[in-house]
């Protein structure tokens, strides 16, 4: 073949076998490939497809392949790097091999309800910039599990997607998991190396692991996850942080924590009593919102709060040491702190109203109050998954 014949300032279109010929002649080929929606290649018993393309080891532009709904099988067993790789309403695909890739820039796989496994072999992708996976089959991720470094990661709406664990040591920009719920067992998620993020999001996940996680500087935030406990041991600063109807969750720790710089929000997490874990937390420069039905907050630290303070509360609960924090200009914006409540809600709400009975018994200290005898009241949570700044 003759060296025109491995570029293409457009893309290139397989269509039949011999298109796929022409570019299995090449070890790079510079443009892009797309595999279109009516690939005329032979049939097995079942009416499916398979393509295998042996020799190209790079791709300079996107490999795409969308809507081939026949098309089961798909091997390019040489390629090491692409720039794009789209693989898009393949109903069918359950078998994807490309053993040697190593290094993508954007990675989209959407509406692959039948592929269960990446083969991508040894190592695996090590570098991308984005990746997105949305409505497969798939059940792990080996295969990008050992990424080091990535702008994008989203991954959502993965029925039977178990794990998720990667190597990755910074994010940055965000990072993006909900709704992947290992046929309802829960999704565990550990990234080990990770010390830096943008910005990031967890949903539904049953538990997250963050040793190294150093510095968030925008938003950490947990919405309707099922984990039980929550650990970030190095973490000392973050943009925002916010727990959001977590309702298994009964202990926050974040023990090396000394600033905020946007929204404190911790609403509607029915089984968290007692929120001790912050003890260094000393700065919050947007709004402290608290709502739920606890009865134990302690932030020995706190020395200023430069939007709104919220805290209420179904529990028995004091605010004494906290009006005291008011008093001593520590909170800059509105001051909004009610124990007993029937309707806690978040910031920008006024209290339901105390019931009787809502002077609770103990001791406080600046920031800390101990209830003696917890009370629950009825009613829910009137909460905003996002928070907007209140002064």
């Amino acid at each position: 073949m003759h060296t025109a014949q491995c570029s293409n300032q457009g893309t290139l279109t397989i269509s039949s076998s011999a298109d796929a010929s022409q570019l299995a002649s090449c070890t790079t080929y510079s443009g892009s490939v797309a595999i279109e929606t009516g690939l005329a290649v032979p049939k097995d018993a079942n009416g499916h497809q398979q393509l295998e393309i042996t020799t190209v080891k790079k791709i300079t532009g996107n490999l795409t392949v969308t809507n081939a709904i026949a098309l089961s099988s798909l091997k390019f067993d040489s390629l090491q790097s692409i720039s794009g790789f789209e693989l898009g309403g393949l109903t069918v695909l359950s078998e994807l091999s490309m053993p040697a890739l190593a290094e993508v820039n954007q990675l989209n796989f959407t509406a692959l309800p039948a592929l269960q496994v990446l083969d991508f072999g040894g190592v695996g992708i090590t570098k991308a910039v984005s990746v997105l996976i949305t409505n497969t089959g798939l059940s792990s991720l080996t295969g990008i599990n050992n990424l080091q470094q990535i702008d994008t990661f989203n991954v959502n709406n993965n029925q039977a997607l178990q794990n998720i664990s990667l190597q990755v040591t910074s994010i940055t920009n965000s990072l993006d998991i909900e709704a992947n719920d290992g046929y309802q067992t829960g999704l565990t998620t550990s990234f080990p190396m990770l010390e830096t993020a943008t910005n990031m999001t967890f949903r539904n996940c049953s538990s997250i692991s963050l040793p190294a996680l150093a510095n968030v500087t925008e938003d950490l935030g947990f919405y309707g996850n099922t984990f039980e406990t929550f650990a970030a041991p190095n973490l000392t600063s973050a943009g925002g942080l916010i727990f959001v109807d977590n309702t298994a969750l009964t202990n926050i720790s974040l023990p090396q924590l000394t600033s905020i710089n946007g929204t404190y929000q911790i609403a509607n997490n029915t089984m968290l009593k007692k929120i001790d874990g912050f003890t260094k937390l000393s700065v919050v420069k947007g709004a402290l919102d608290f709502s739920g039905n606890f009865t134990d907050v302690e932030l020995p630290a706190l020395t200023q709060v430069q939007g709104a303070f919220n805290m209420q509360t179904s529990g028995n609960f004091d605010c004494s040491a906290f009006d005291k924090l008011n008093q001593n200009k520590v909170v800059k914006g509105n001051f909004v702190c009610s124990g007993s409540q029937t309707k806690p809600g978040s910031a920008g709400t006024k209290p339901s109203g105390t019931s009787s009975g809502s002077k609770a018994s103990g001791t406080s200290s600046a920031g800390h109050f101990q209830a003696n005898l917890p009370v629950v009241m009825g009613g829910s949570s009137l909460v905003a998954g996002i928070l907007q700044l209140i002064l």
